[in-house]
């Protein structure tokens, strides 16, 4: 039953390659299928427009990947990613009339009757749906509506896409497994995107987790005014990053001053940018993963506004320590950190050959680096260089978790979204400056954690595997005589009344501990840099420790 809709999907994209080649001249040498060129567009269109309208006639995943490529001007020439940038959001719209019936579909009557205004053109036009501007009373809404065709329009590449990985999976097909996790994920996504509630949900998640981030801001869902194929949320007002690199292309003097005027500085937001990536992705384990410029919005003072969660990533705990490893290690040019940590968020099997990755990765490490002064630097982009990793695991069978595709795409939309606002701006070493950070931080969590406690407050041994628990009763022990304590640093034992200078000793190694662990935790970073509860094992020790010296303290007064 699913069999004609695919061969019409196909027939369709061969119709649509075939008719822009003879635009484009092949007709000319094709004498046969000259009589179907005057039925196409004249061939007098640039090779980018011709390489937009290409995408757009294909429709469904191919506009997803002509976005994607937009932002790539280290693979596309520039005049190409301009062109295609059109496909975020200058697409065909559709008309009102079909607006308005989506609306008495979902809600039972128009959007006059349920906004106090509506403005009936749209603002953005993009593959998936149109943005109207709306009111109720003094509130700005922005209300995206589905296209009416777009289920279609998607449901004949998912099906092409899930016979293919039925085909490859059946036949055996292994130089061909490859394409089934990227497959699987594009069909995974591309279903949740088609249901503005999903997206609705990632961006209330979204926004409680940056509540406190005042770089960061994700808008309020109108969920009375939400359904699978409505979205309504917050007006934000800003500039896209989209309309930014436009005004820059065309040397728009009066949107430069505009910006001026928001406090707007492209480095600073590019470290925004970066900021809010890795730290959502490693803090909270969420993270928008379709960084287009059409989807940041640049507020006052280079604050960084976040619209379209349509596809969003969750990483786990364990996938986060090693993502930020991985991040660290490529931003540092450390080869041996970028196998150990790709090998951990990867699955390998009896044909994944482990030894040809590391080689592979030495081997193109010549082009990625090269050395300033005693330390690696990246000659490659970012871009370049994820691009070449994902290549060598698919040549050596090793396949990265879902969502560490998820992430590196996202990386990769970064770097070339970066590229084209704040061309200076040094993205490597910036991340390698926050991942720094980030592994830090991590470290400090897992130190601290409470099932680590447990262990280590049960378990015998060195004082250094006891954990803070074992340290703060050690302490009090301590404090309290019960361990024997020399008066001087020979041998000998003090008497059951122990002196003062015994006494004045204790004190002094109880400091000791305090100030000690003190400097700990100014050396790997205040406690509460990433939100962390104060009430964590660092802060208890200390204040046990403290309490502890203030008593022994009081005892020599006494």
């Amino acid at each position: 039953m699913s069999f004609w809709p695919n061969v019409q999907r196909l027939a369709h994209i061969v119709s649509v390659l075939v008719r822009h080649l003879l635009a484009h001249g092949v007709g000319n040498r094709l004498s046969r299928w000259r009589w179907l060129a005057k039925h196409l567009p004249p061939g007098t269109v640039s090779g980018p427009e011709r390489l937009r309208m290409v995408f757009e006639d294909l429709g469904g995943t191919f506009i997803k990947f002509g976005q994607m490529l937009a932002l790539q001007p280290d693979i596309l020439p520039l005049e190409y990613c301009n062109a295609l940038f059109n496909l975020l959001d200058r697409m065909a719209p559709f008309e009102f009339e079909q607006t308005e019936k989506i609306f008495v579909d979902e809600f039972g009557k128009p959007p006059s009757e349920i906004f106090d205004d509506f403005e009936p053109q749209p603002i953005a036009t993009a593959s998936i749906g149109q943005v109207y501007v709306a009111y109720l009373g003094k509130q700005k809404l922005a209300v995206k509506v589905q296209r009416p065709s777009v289920e279609t329009d998607f449901a004949g590449d998912i099906r092409l896409m899930t016979g293919t990985i039925r085909l490859i999976k059946g036949l055996r097909l292994k130089k061909l497994f490859w394409m089934i996790e990227p497959m699987s994920e594009f069909v995974s996504w591309t279903r949740e995107e088609l249901d503005y509630q999903y997206e609705a949900r990632y961006m209330e998640q979204q926004r409680r987790n940056t509540q406190d981030n005042i770089r960061e801001r994700v808008p309020a869902v109108f969920w009375e005014y939400t359904t699978r194929c409505i979205l309504t949320i917050e007006f934000f007002e800003g500039v896209t990053v989209l309309n930014y690199i436009r005004a820059l292309e065309v040397g728009d003097e009066s949107m430069v001053q505009r910006l001026h005027t928001m406090g707007f500085d492209p480095s600073r937001f590019a470290r925004n940018i970066i900021d809010n990536f890795l730290g959502d992705a490693f803090q909270y384990g969420m993270f928008h993963a379709d960084l287009h410029p059409a989807n940041l919005i640049i507020l006052n003072d280079s604050i960084v506004g976040y619209i379209d969660f349509g596809i969003t990533g969750v990483l786990s705990p364990y996938l986060r320590r090693h993502l930020v490893a991985l991040t660290l290690a490529y931003s540092r040019g450390d080869l041996d950190g970028i196998c150990s940590s790709f090998f951990k968020v990867s699955v390998i099997d009896k044909d994944s050959d482990v030894e040809g990755f590391s080689s592979g990765l030495r081997e193109m490490a010549d082009d990625w680096y090269g050395m300033e002064g005693k330390e690696k630097r990246m000659l490659k982009n970012i871009t370049l260089v994820m691009l070449d990793l994902l290549k060598l695991s698919r040549k050596t069978s090793i396949w990265p978790e879902r969502d560490v595709i998820k992430y590196i795409r996202s990386s990769i939309a970064v770097d070339g979204l970066i590229t084209r606002f704040a061309p200076a701006f040094d993205v490597g070493k910036y991340l390698e400056k926050v991942c720094d950070r980030y592994l830090k931080w991590h470290t400090r969590q897992e130190f601290f954690a409470f099932d680590t406690l447990v262990d280590w407050s049960t378990s015998s041994g060195h004082l250094i595997h006891d954990g803070a628990l074992r340290v703060a009763t050690i302490l009090r022990r301590f404090a309290n005589e019960e361990f024997p304590l020399s008066t001087g640093w020979g041998s000998g034992t003090a008497s059951s009344q122990e002196s003062d200078s015994a006494l004045r000793l204790r004190a002094i190694l109880v400091a000791t501990a305090v100030f000690s662990v003190s400097l700990l935790m100014v050396i790997t970073g205040e406690t509460v840099q990433f939100g962390v509860n104060l009430f964590t094992a660092e802060v208890l020790l200390i204040a046990a420790a403290t309490t502890i010296l203030l008593r022994t303290i009081w005892r020599l007064i006494l």
